[in-house]
Formats: structure tokens, C-alpha cells, sequence
């Protein structure tokens, strides 16, 4: 199977799933996908060799993730290791990697992955709590049941305590005790959104990006995004685009109406010079206004132009 015939199958499961969905005016590097569901949110990248991922890819498909609350997710069909296997969660630089059928499981059937893999082999979160307190209230001793798995009564502790297990062990628990100890993955919270990414710097528009920053906003750069950054205070999460000249206006305007619209968040493009005060319903903020804006009268202007 091809890329473009994944695409195509991914993009079904999420109509059928009752997902909304974005997609790049042209091709994105970063993600091939923004879907929503309520208040679920998916940053969908599909990959053929899911080793192809880069480090600054899965950088920013992270910054996404954790500026709108959203799940980054690779869609993959092989690593150099083999095919991508049905319901198991691979990991690359922090970000899950599942096949076409796991998604298709979780997203149709309600169904999430209970297997990942990590240096060793494959793992299970296993619920700690209830095998303390089953071992306990059928006074089952740590040394027993280290014995039974072929464990140390130390790594008993540490599986009450939170810490994962291997498959074999987790099967061997849940037989001896008749009772389901391994718990699904959550990848809506795979990628850990309290991760400190840095906001980083552009020379090419250092002055507008300055700007920003001494109004109060943390700008993160997306250099392989449809838009250019995301900028962020404590109240608004707002998709920001600069350009230099009206020349690729057109594009950079659909794209962020599309990812306003599904991330029901206001975006804005500042641009050198133009006859424009918005585009296709996004504001257009001139070098010249947003250097003498305050905060306040930026979000006022941005309000007052933004058809979205």
C-alpha cells in the first residue's frame, strides 16, 4: 500500500468515526491531518517507514499537541524492524506510532491498544492498585506470587507502585489471580503535554517575533507547519502566519482558516504591506500596526477583521 491509499483509508476512518477534518491547502510536512471529535483533537502524520520521522517533525507535531490539547499520532506500515503490528503502540522521539487496523480499532470499535514496545521487548501498564489490593485482602504474600511469576518480591512492589511489566509476566499475574490487571493505552495521553519545548527564534521575522514576545505572548515556531507559529498568552492560542509580501496570501489565509475553524481558535497573518485588512476570513495585521499595538488593541484589531 501505498502513501496516498493510506491517506485515503485514514481519512474514511475518521468520517465514519464522526470526526471533523483539516487538511493542508498543500502538502504539510509536519502532519497530513487535524480532526476533531467534541473535544478530541488528533494531529494525524502518516508515514510508510515510520523510522523517517525527524526529530524537529515530531518537535513540532508536540508543540501542537500541547498548545490545543491535542493527540500527535503517527499512522506508520514499517520500521526498519519490520511491519508496524496490529495493536501494539511504538514510540518515536515521544510520539506514538500505530498501524492502520489499531487506529481503525480505536477510533470505529472504541477499542485501544493494550501493548507497546520498548527497548526489551513489549510491555503493559499494569493497574497497580488492584494487585495490591487483591494480593491483600486474599493474603497473598509478596514472596508467593514472586515465586509463581519467577520474579523478586522487589519487583512485585514496583508493579503496585506503577511501574510496567512485560507481557509473559502480566499474563502469568492475571492467570494466577483470575483477574484483568493490564490496562489500555491512552493515546490521547501518550505524548506528555507538560513537556518544556522551547520557543526558539527566526531571523527572518525576529522584529515581529520580538514584538509579540514583549506584548506578553510565548511564540512557538513551526517552521514545517502551513503557518508560521503559534502565539500564546494566558487567555488565547492563536495560529499566526507572516509573510513578506501578498505573493502566497492566498494559500497561507486557507490554511489557517481551515485549522481555526477545527481548533475553534483565531488565527492572524502579518505581512509586510497589504491592501488587505482579512483574507478569506482571517485578519491581516501590517508590520507597521502591529509595532505600535498594545496587547489589548492587537486582540481587538485581530477580533474585528477575523470573519471566523
Amino acid at each position: 500500500m501505498d502513501k496516498e491509499k493510506l491517506r485515503t483509508e485514514i481519512k474514511n476512518i475518521l468520517i465514519r468515526g464522526g470526526f471533523s477534518i483539516g487538511e493542508p491547502v498543500r502538502r504539510s510536512m509536519i502532519f497530513d491531518f487535524i480532526a476533531r471529535r467534541d473535544d478530541i483533537i488528533l494531529i494525524l502524520k502518516i508515514l510508510v517507514n515510520a523510522d523517517s520521522l525527524r526529530p524537529d517533525i515530531a518537535r513540532e507535531l508536540k508543540i501542537l499537541g500541547q498548545m490545543f490539547k491535542g493527540a500527535p499520532i503517527i499512522i506508520g506500515m514499517h520500521s526498519g524492524a519490520g511491519e508496524i503490528i496490529d495493536d501494539v503502540v511504538y514510540s518515536r522521539y515521544g510520539v506514538p506510532v500505530i498501524s492502520k487496523e489499531t487506529f481503525r480499532s480505536y477510533i470505529i470499535d472504541n477499542v485501544a491498544p493494550m501493548v507497546y514496545v520498548a527497548p526489551g521487548g513489549f510491555y503493559v501498564n499494569l493497574d497497580g492498585k488492584l494487585l495490591r489490593e487483591i494480593r491483600s485482602r486474599r493474603g497473598i504474600s509478596l514472596g508467593e506470587i514472586a515465586a509463581m511469576a519467577g520474579i523478586s518480591r522487589r519487583t512485585i512492589q514496583l508493579y503496585e507502585e506503577g511501574m510496567s511489566s512485560t507481557v509473559d509476566i502480566a499474563l502469568k499475574l492475571e492467570e494466577y489471580l483470575q483477574t484483568e490487571l493490564i490496562e489500555p493505552i491512552d493515546l490521547l495521553n501518550f505524548t506528555d503535554k507538560t513537556e518544556e519545548i522551547a520557543s526558539g527564534d527566526d531571523a527572518r521575522f525576529h522584529d515581529i517575533y520580538q514584538r509579540l514576545t514583549e506584548m506578553g505572548y510565548n511564540v512557538f515556531l513551526m517552521r514545517k507547519c502551513p503557518f508560521e507559529a503559534i502565539s500564546k498568552d494566558k487567555q488565547d492560542v492563536m495560529l499566526t502566519g507572516f509573510e513578506k509580501s501578498e505573493m502566497r496570501l492566498k494559500y497561507k489565509a486557507q490554511n489557517i482558516r481551515i485549522f481555526s475553524e477545527i481548533l475553534e481558535r483565531r488565527g492572524f497573518i502579518v505581512i509586510s504591506e497589504s491592501s488587505y485588512e482579512d483574507y478569506n476570513g482571517v485578519a491581516i495585521i501590517k508590520k507597521r500596526e502591529i509595532m505600535s499595538y498594545d496587547k489589548e488593541e492587537l486582540k481587538k484589531v485581530i477580533e474585528e477583521r477575523s470573519g471566523i
